[in-house]
């Protein structure tokens, strides 16, 4: 494949342009913790990830909110634990930072007139902390500023590995040729989505997919394990 031929790269947000996936299981597990939970760390979050993996579609964190109500007899409605986690979430994700040298790739593509799209499950108001409130985000790389395109999870239907978010990025620029376009995921779920959409895609490393490595090196068309390794595709 020729890097050549390419006219739209699509990245994805969380584990592949920032390093967020930690975070966010800091949050899950400060959010059962108080709610009254004294389970340890990882089964928190073997716990969280087990619920989401069985009930997909649908608001996933509404419903996972409700089976903490209840396992945790929480006097909150599931609809005020979701917003205490939104609360916690945002002072969290202000202190977010892009992977190394993430920025600099983004820019390098940039100036190669490539065109960028996000193409992510965060929500909106997630990227708004990044691009207004977090300074170290911001004054990098303002995603904003950036992408020709943005789409979150209030954009599509589906989730990943559901194609629907990559195949609104191909509509959106018009795409017909679907070599012009390649992927930069770090998930397995992300990268099936990819392939599901029929799209070419590039795994970037991300420690908190090990326990999918196997497949995801099957799935991908190429691997990079940071974003210095990336440029070098595209030189």
């Amino acid at each position: 494949m020729s890097f050549e031929n390419i006219d739209l790269v699509i990245f994805d947000l969380d584990g592949t342009l920032i390093d967020s996936n930690g975070i966010h299981n800091e949050i899950d597990v400060d959010l059962v913790r108080f709610l009254g939970g004294n389970t340890d760390f990882e089964q928190i979050i073997e716990e969280r990830n087990d619920f989401i993996r069985k009930n997909p579609g649908g608001d996933a964190y509404l419903k996972y909110c409700e089976f903490l109500k209840v396992k945790y007899k929480s006097t909150l409605s599931k609809e005020e634990i979701l917003e205490k986690r939104r609360s916690m979430a945002k002072e969290a994700l202000k202190k977010v930072e892009f992977k190394p040298n993430a920025d600099k790739a983004i820019k390098f593509l940039k100036n190669k007139n490539y065109k960028l799209a996000l193409a992510t499950v965060s929500r909106r108001e997630d990227i708004d902390v990044y691009v207004n409130e977090n300074e170290n985000m911001k004054n990098k790389c303002n995603l904003d500023e950036y992408f020709d395109l943005i789409l979150t999870k209030f954009d599509v239907k589906e989730k990943k590995p559901n194609p629907e978010v990559y195949n609104k990025v191909v509509e959106a620029f018009k795409i017909t040729d679907l070599s012009k376009c390649i992927v930069v995921e770090d998930s397995l779920t992300g990268i099936m989505a990819a392939k599901n959409a029929h799209l070419n895609v590039i795994a970037m490393y991300d420690k908190y997919a090990d326990k999918d490595r196997k497949q995801i090196n099957q799935l991908a068309d190429y691997k990079v394990d940071n974003y210095e390794e990336l440029i070098k595709l595209f030189e």
